[in-house]
């Protein structure tokens, strides 16, 4: 049987690499992406390019229009500005609530139809303030997936939530990529949603320390 796959794309460094490894280690790859009001809608362009490139089976681009009317996220609120600054050691201006857990329900949806038995994510908690990129919080909505699936009901199997990055670095992660060969110059990250990336928000500069660290150069500030 093959093994198959649903990766949440969203154009950036860690879901790019992701998908990429989701090329090596899987039989059938789709792709899901998320428009819910963000800023940085940009990041749909460099995500649909991206999962071209990979060629997968199928992608998925899902509107979430509840996500921005809730007030307060930087990443969704016109009136909140993204900061130009390093994360904070607590959850930064630019979380958006639930986020990863709307995005992850959804994608359990597109996996129950499919049958789809692992959904990949390219959360990493070491170098992260998100509480939602933790491994808690993968583990907790594993089991929620599970309990609440019509094909697990059925099938007596079991859903993945595929989390290779967790216990990663943003390095960590650059450095797998590009043994996979992952196009980074196909990839954005800025949260201010600028042409070329701004360079000064938190994950722009966390992007660019993880290059130089590396002893390179971003490809998208050349």
């Amino acid at each position: 049987m093959k093994k198959n796959i649903i990766v949440l794309v969203s154009g950036g460094m860690d879901s790019a690499t992701l998908l990429w490894l989701a090329k090596k280690e899987f039989d059938e790859v789709y792709a899901i992406s998320f428009n819910y009001g963000q800023k940085h809608s940009v990041e749909l362009d460099f995500a649909k390019e991206l999962v071209r490139l990979a060629k997968v089976k199928q992608h998925f681009v899902v509107d979430i229009p509840h996500l921005k009317g809730i007030k307060g996220s930087a990443l969704t609120d016109s009136s909140v500005e993204v900061p130009s600054e390093s994360y904070p050691d607590e959850p930064p201006i630019t979380t958006v609530p639930m986020r990863n857990l709307n995005f992850l329900s959804i994608a359990a949806s597109f996996a129950d139809v499919y049958e789809i038995e692992n959904i990949g994510i390219g959360i990493h908690s070491v170098d992260s303030p998100y509480p939602d990129c933790r491994a808690e919080f993968a583990s907790s909505v594993e089991a929620a997936i599970n309990s609440s699936s019509i094909m697990v009901a059925k099938k007596k199997n079991r859903i993945r939530v595929y989390t290779p990055f967790l216990g990663m670095t943003k390095t960590d992660v650059l450095k797998l990529g590009l043994e996979l060969g992952v196009p980074y110059e196909k990839t954005y990250s800025c949260y201010k949603g600028t042409l070329p990336p701004c360079g000064e928000c938190a994950t722009c500069q966390q992007r660019q320390e993880a290059f130089e660290s590396l002893g390179l150069k971003d490809p998208l500030f050349r």
